[in-house]
């Protein structure tokens, strides 16, 4: 998944490691987060592109601030789109379940 800002292509990955980076930096739980958090998601994207270019080995140099002044007021629908699609379960990996039975006598 990317998003593109003031002609820059971004990878964005919604990784454990960027929902904790974002947490210990600002102070904010992103279970709290809503839409109406209009300075807070800008924040959480900014640590969900830094984890996307780490993965992709990309060099991600940019303080938070640099990457906020990116994004502009007409920006913040895509923003907020990109971060709900990362996070969802139908985002950019599907993770399958599996099971596995049992039985008592220990067979499976």
């Amino acid at each position: 998944m990317t998003i593109t800002l003031d002609k820059q292509t971004f990878p964005v990955r919604a990784s454990m490691r960027a929902w904790r980076e974002f947490e210990n930096a600002t102070g904010h739980k992103v279970s709290k987060l809503d839409s109406e958090d209009v300075t807070a998601m800008p924040e959480l994207l900014y640590y969900f592109v830094a984890e996307g270019c780490r993965k992709q080995n990309m060099t991600f140099e940019m303080s938070v601030d640099d990457f906020l002044s990116m994004i502009e007021v007409g920006d913040l629908p895509a923003v907020m789109k990109v971060i709900e699609q990362s996070m969802s379960p139908d985002g950019e990996k599907k993770t399958e379940l599996t099971t596995t039975t049992h039985h008592l006598n220990g067979t499976k």
